[in-house]
């Protein structure tokens, strides 16, 4: 029998849609655990900050305090074009009071959107042919 190259082709694509809205799923969650167990506070954006030289999206650098008093810098790795803040605006954060330096900025779902959005095409692309092709697999692996 001959191998199912194209089937094969069309199951990795579902599992990589699969594996992306999983990310997601996870960066989803762990992000509302951190706003429903975390502490609230406002930060207030001191610098912008680029993700990689010579590139433009550009990533806030918060100030916040903990309950404690200390004051801590959290630099966000999430970039945009335009940029979402402006140096002196004030944000609100969550983090975590066991490890302050665990953050999230409020409502801050680019990656989620990013990683669910490819996901999705990926899934939408494949979907419709994974039964043939799992089959065919089948096929091809026990039938030989």
């Amino acid at each position: 029998m001959k191998f199912p190259a194209g089937d094969l082709f069309i199951f990795i694509f579902f599992l990589i849609g699969v594996l992306f809205i999983s990310i997601a799923y996870y960066l989803y969650y762990s992000h509302q655990q951190l706003v429903q167990h975390g502490v609230a506070t406002k930060g207030v954006v001191i610098d912008m900050h680029r993700m990689k030289p010579r590139e433009y999206p550009m990533a806030p650098s918060i100030r916040y305090h903990i309950r404690d008093g200390c004051e801590l810098v959290f630099h966000s790795s999430e970039g945009r074009n335009p940029p979402a803040y402006e140096i002196g605006d004030e944000v609100t954060l969550y983090y975590d009071p066991a490890k302050p330096e665990n953050v999230q900025l409020d409502g801050d779902y680019l990656m989620v959107y990013v990683m669910g959005g490819m996901g999705a095409v990926f899934l939408l692309l494949s979907i419709w042919s994974v039964p043939e092709s799992t089959v065919a697999i089948w096929k091809w692996l026990f039938t030989r």
